[in-house]
């Protein structure tokens, strides 16, 4: 039987992905494997993969399974798969080279996050530097489903309250599989759906395209990541863009801390 030809990605180089260029070869299927035996990891332990990585090991096993896994695509022939290596290789280069001037934080709840929108806009920053992406929360109840696809519908018919949508212009919604319905405002929403529906093949496998949506809103690939299971989890990501808003990132930190964000990090527990 002749080996079908692939490439294997650390496990800490999963983010890189997201920066992979869209003509990239797709893979015939990809498969967590343990590195070291060539084994398919269970569906318990990709879980366990995803949800800890890039945040402090809490434990040897853990720290172990960051250190030996890794996704392994298969290709159709060598062409594909080599294709891929040297887009992977230009996509390695992209991963820490997001700029410095989009400042993100995670809020617990919508509230805060208005908070931080009013002193932000108190602050004399734009609304159009502004953006913000969060579930909708009337959709976090254990048995909502999901439908296919993605698509931008009416938010008066999906958020109930408003408040948020209220504070800047522009809100969609975007019905990410796997996820339901994710609200994006502001800038986001320029670039929201086209970068949730290029998520296919090697990056599907990885995430739900909400990573994919903020890194190609210039935050940095490790961060979007962790930003990812936190919205999963119903917070409330924002971030400012000091470029377009002519303001100083130092101070933009200062008042998002206030308002009580928190930073993606490598920290225990992901966040500061």
């Amino acid at each position: 039987m002749v080996e079908e030809p692939f490439y294997v990605v650390r496990a800490d180089q999963l983010p890189a992905l997201y920066y992979l260029d869209r003509e990239h070869p797709r893979p015939r299927r990809v498969e967590w494997i343990n590195r070291g035996t060539d084994s398919k990891l269970r569906p318990s332990t990709v879980d366990m993969l995803l949800r800890t990585l890039f945040r402090e090991p809490g434990s040897p096993s853990v720290k172990k399974l960051h250190q030996s896994s890794g996704l392994r695509a298969v290709f159709g022939n060598e062409s594909d798969r080599d294709r891929f290596a040297r887009a992977f290789v230009e996509a390695r280069r992209h991963l820490h080279s997001s700029t410095a001037n989009v400042v993100t934080a995670v809020f617990d709840n919508v509230e805060s996050a208005e908070k931080a929108v009013e002193l932000l806009c108190g602050s004399d920053i734009s609304e159009d530097a502004i953006s913000l992406a969060w579930r909708t929360s009337q959709y976090l109840d254990p048995d909502y489903t999901a439908g296919e696809g993605h698509a931008i519908v009416d938010v008066a018919t999906v958020i109930a309250g408003g408040g948020i949508a209220g504070a800047l212009l522009g809100t969609a919604i975007l019905f990410i599989p796997g996820v339901g319905p994710v609200a994006v405002a502001g800038a986001l929403t320029s670039s929201a759906l086209s970068s949730v529906a290029t998520v296919t093949g090697i990056i599907g496998a990885t995430g739900s395209g909400i990573a994919k949506m903020l890194t190609d809103h210039d935050v940095d690939g490790v961060s979007a990541t962790l930003y990812e299971q936190e919205i999963r989890k119903g917070k409330v990501f924002l971030s400012v863009d000091c470029l377009r808003g002519k303001c100083d990132p130092d101070m933009v930190h200062t008042l998002l801390d206030r308002a009580g964000g928190k930073t993606a990090g490598m920290n225990p527990g992901g966040f500061s």
